[in-house]
């Protein structure tokens, strides 16, 4: 008897197996049939929460407060494991023959000089501060003479940015790390004259909007320390769009319903929560805050001088966060290891090289000193010395090029602390 029940249970269970199955085959048959707008904005969802009719078919740019809330907490599991999601992405695009968008960066010829006072007037006292700005208005009247001398602080450097690779930018304090960095990324201040050509795939800054295109992390972490890190973040989502991943999502499924390709539940309930609906801001400030480490005080303000809040080393996490949001393909980041441990650092700089392999973006990041493990989670070098470039290749030739040249890094020493230490006795 007890086997005859038994065997009762599992013919049950068996038979609400194949129900379930046959009602998903019905939902995913219906979303087919939809136009491809209203097919990208639709989700198929199984167990929805707070709802007991099973496999169901919903527009994720139309849900209640607290079905939007249930959408969040799941498509945050998917995207739990980073370097496993992006493959899954990446494999689902393949599949229906889509390249996702590249840029490779050039600079030929690039230089950029400053104009400022030299000596005891350089020097930021009251006198000259007031001295400064009067003489400042007196030569844009052209009554007395500019007294400023030019200080060049990149000289002539040439090289080019790959996708698909990691490049660290290394070189001693004051070598021209930030004025490069700001320069590639299209953000270089007026006050500096830039001379020379930067071209993205092929194409120089007037043709384009280099900041819909690139993004720039700076060393100096600017927050309004009244909001929180997750309101933070997610301002600079809303500020700076997603469009482009509607623009994808539709191309992507159009082309599946062409190929009767059914794609992944999971992934795909992710990318239409990413693209449509208001809670697509949130979908990827969830992400970004998971994989800087961010989650735990995401509802903490930031703060500042007169408010008490996160750390340093979180704020610096955030102004990398409000950056990695954004739809740019070209990321430039200044010192982002700040005031974090080596750990943290590794883990940022790993999720970083993570994206950039597999869905092929284009990164420089500059570090002061990096430990032996990141230093090997990237692919090229590049390292300036007063505003010139020692070097800029591939990281594992880059002991070789200091040996024939009469630089050999000790055994025990790490490669990018020796980078560091010959780059200012080189020039």
């Amino acid at each position: 008897l007890r086997r005859g029940g038994s065997s009762n249970a599992f013919s049950r269970s068996s038979h609400r197996a194949d129900e379930h199955d046959d009602e998903e085959a019905l939902r995913w048959a219906a979303l087919e049939r939809l136009p491809t707008r209203d097919r990208a904005r639709t989700a198929v969802l199984d167990h929805f929460p707070g709802r007991d009719d099973g496999v169901r078919a919903v527009d994720v740019g139309r849900l209640a407060p607290g079905e939007r809330a249930a959408l969040l907490r799941r498509v945050a599991s998917v995207a739990d494991d980073h370097g496993r999601f992006l493959a899954r992405f990446k494999e689902r695009v393949d599949r229906v023959g889509i390249e996702l968008p590249t840029i490779e960066v050039r600079y030929e010829n690039l230089c950029v000089e400053a104009e400022a006072y030299v000596g005891s007037r350089g020097l930021p006292t009251i006198l000259h501060t007031y001295a400064n700005v009067l003489e400042g208005m007196a030569n844009s009247l052209h009554i007395t003479p500019n007294r400023k001398q030019k200080i060049s602080v990149l000289h002539n450097v040439s090289g080019t940015i790959k996708p698909h690779r990691m490049t660290l930018l290394l070189g001693p304090p004051g070598a021209g790390k930030t004025t490069l960095l700001l320069a590639l990324a299209g953000t270089l201040p007026s006050s500096l004259e830039m001379s020379g050509k930067i071209t993205y795939n092929g194409h120089t800054m007037d043709e384009f909007v280099p900041r819909r295109s690139a993004a720039y992390v700076s060393q100096n972490d600017l927050h309004i320390g009244e909001l929180t890190v997750r309101e933070t973040v997610n301002f600079s989502a809303k500020c700076q769009g997603s469009g482009h991943r509607f623009d994808l999502l539709m191309e992507l499924s159009r082309r599946e319903k062409e190929a009767n390709i059914k794609p992944d539940p999971e992934i795909d309930v992710y990318l239409k929560a990413a693209a449509t609906g208001e809670q697509k801001a949130e979908v990827v400030t969830n992400h970004i805050l998971k994989i800087l480490g961010l989650d735990m005080c995401a509802d903490t303000i930031v703060g500042n001088n007169m408010l008490r809040g996160i750390s340093g080393g979180q704020k610096k996490r955030v102004t990398t966060a409000e950056m990695l949001v954004t739809p740019g393909r070209a990321l430039f980041m200044d010192e982002i290891s700040t005031g974090l441990d080596s750990s943290t650092t590794f883990q940022i700089v790993n999720s970083i090289r993570q994206t950039i392999h597999i869905l092929g973006g284009t990164a420089v990041i500059s570090l002061l000193q990096p430990a032996p493990e990141t230093y090997e989670l990237f692919d090229d070098i590049i390292l300036l010395s007063d505003g010139q470039v020692v070097y800029n290749g591939p990281r594992e030739h880059v002991l070789g090029f200091f040996e024939s040249v009469g630089f050999k890094c000790p055994e025990r020493k790490g490669v990018a602390d020796f980078l560091q230490e010959i780059s200012g006795n080189v020039l």
